[in-house]
């Protein structure tokens, strides 16, 4: 007879805390050619940040912050990135 297992839901880490958590709870941020998506088809280099409590698929504020401030984006997507790339983070996050 076989029997059922659970289901395993795969666990990435938020570049802003560092904290690891199931994929479920974390929004991924892609850059694509410098097209910046939030939660978008999975095309690209990603980044997962913790997602906001309240509203389930908003990234949560001071994680992205933290984010920002370590350059964990640069280091994530490989990339150097400027003002305007972290000013289109903030705008597609609804962090500006």
């Amino acid at each position: 007879m076989r029997q059922t297992t659970e289901h395993h839901e795969p666990v990435r880490s938020c570049i802003g805390c560092r904290t690891q958590r199931p994929q479920s709870a974390l929004v991924r941020i892609t850059n694509a050619a410098g097209d910046i998506e939030v939660d978008g088809p999975s095309r690209g280099r990603g980044a997962w940040i913790c997602a906001d409590k309240t509203t389930e698929r908003q990234v949560a504020g001071e994680c992205l912050e933290t984010a920002i401030t370590k350059r964990a984006f640069a280091r994530a997507w490989r990339t150097d990135i400027g003002a305007d790339d972290i000013t289109n983070i903030r705008r597609h996050t609804g962090h500006l």
